[in-house]
């Protein structure tokens, strides 16, 4: 081991609701949004934890087709260790237990850094642009306005069920290879 913090990812819990809220900026609520969505079977969000501190997560919606990775976040003071790309891959591998052999992305034309992230994981630009204006809460609680430009990029594999990794993988920090579970 490096001595690098691990970093688990598993699906969201009724339990952890309460605890990821408690760092969103007053009247964000987007955790419990999530967890609404997740109860209805319309989403599932991944959550990156480093011992019992969310650290980022990342939004299977269900409902798209082919499914898609949306909301992708990791706390600032983690970026650049690892944490999105643990993200991508257990999104890869729920999609691989679920059946699923193709996951979409939209990635914003001007954050060139997710796209060389994307593409270095397998996704492929389709050249599929799409612009959308959406309301939001930002970190000091203050309600914003926003509009994105994105263009879509698709990963296909060949995976099987028998391929995927547990519904809770561990991931190394820095690296995103899954390591054993005890």
């Amino acid at each position: 081991m490096t001595g690098e913090p691990l970093v688990r990812i598993r699906e969201l819990a009724a339990s952890d609701v309460d605890r990821i809220e408690a760092d969103e900026p007053a009247g964000k609520g987007f955790v419990r949004e999530m967890w609404r969505l997740q109860v209805l079977g319309r989403s599932m969000l991944l959550v990156a934890w480093v011992g019992d501190v969310p650290v980022g997560s990342g939004q299977l919606d269900l409902g798209a087709a082919p499914i898609e990775l949306k909301n992708l976040n990791v706390r600032p003071d983690r970026r650049g260790q690892g944490v999105g790309t643990a993200l991508v891959v257990a999104a890869e591998a729920w999609m691989c237990a679920h059946g699923h052999t193709r996951l979409s992305l939209g990635v914003a034309v001007d954050n060139p850094a997710a796209r060389r992230l994307y593409e270095r994981l397998g996704y492929v630009a389709t050249g599929e642009m799409s612009t959308v204006t959406y309301d939001y809460v930002d970190a000091e609680g203050l309600a914003r306005t926003a509009t994105e430009t994105d263009e879509r990029l698709v990963k296909v594999w060949n995976a099987t069920v028998a391929d995927a990794p547990a519904r809770e993988t561990t991931y190394l920090s820095g690296d995103g290879r899954s390591r054993e579970r005890a």
